[in-house]
């Protein structure tokens, strides 16, 4: 990690150092002055290169959360071919899909029904 600093801090003062040579007569203003405008200059660059960073990590961790809560269902398509796909299900709007053998727009309804009742425990213990 201290190399890689060293290495960078050469090649600025060096780049800087070439620069200033060109205006010999103000050596040190101008080294000075080409100093600090890489600092500047890099410095933004590789914070803009660190938002994007962010942006696309983030745009990665939206789509993956998406991901992983699809919910997906296998229907069978009511023609004569019977052919069974697997659609999105989602409970807040209607779901219709096409199919693949028939090309047929098909609407598919979500039911949903209770499959065990239970009762509640209470525990009479607790404060």
């Amino acid at each position: 990690m201290l190399n890689k600093i060293f290495f960078s801090l050469g090649i600025t003062t060096l780049v800087s150092v070439l620069f200033a040579l060109i205006f010999a007569t103000k050596f040190w203003y101008v080294f000075a002055l080409a100093f600090l405008l890489q600092i500047l200059f890099f410095y933004f660059l590789n914070t803009v290169y660190e938002n994007s960073l962010i942006e696309k990590a983030q745009k990665i961790k939206i789509q993956q959360y998406i991901e992983e809560n699809r919910q997906v269902a296998t229907v069978q398509c009511p023609c004569d071919q019977k052919n069974m796909q697997d659609v999105d299900m989602r409970f807040d709007q209607d779901i219709t899909y096409r199919c693949n053998n028939c090309n047929k727009n098909i609407k598919a309804n979500v039911d949903v029904k209770t499959v065990l009742i239970t009762e509640p425990i209470y525990f009479n213990d607790r404060a």
